[in-house]
């Protein structure tokens, strides 16, 4: 399953996934998807709470994929490694957490996904 969902801005709405907002996670495995579109913020400063936040994310049932807003640390994102995960360069942040990179056709179920930079 595919659920797609917009910004998270790091904490500010990173509890939009907690299991009382988002009760389909409970019926959901890493083989499912949650795709923030833009702003993730995660990886902001590499503070604790920040780490915290990507852990708590990825113990989560669910895989969670992003693609890059403008609010982003991209020098903090750049430095993680690239992947090619279905069929396009993706950087590997957690073992459930994975960043989509612009430009780059993803196979996720079936369906193509394109992202691209605006």
């Amino acid at each position: 399953m595919i659920f797609i969902t917009g910004d998270t801005d790091g904490e500010i709405d990173i509890r939009k996934f907690n299991s009382r907002k988002f009760s389909e996670q409970k019926n959901l495995t890493k083989s499912d998807f949650v795709i923030v579109a833009g702003d993730f913020g995660l990886l902001w400063d590499g503070s604790n709470e920040c780490n915290y936040w990507l852990n708590w994310l990825s113990a989560k049932n669910f895989t969670t994929l992003f693609i890059d807003g403008n609010h982003e640390n991209f020098e903090i994102l750049n430095s993680y490694p690239v992947i090619t995960w279905n069929g396009g360069k993706a950087h590997q942040i957690t073992n459930s957490v994975i960043h989509l990179m612009r430009g780059q056709v993803f196979v996720i179920e079936g369906y193509n996904f394109y992202f691209w930079r605006c």
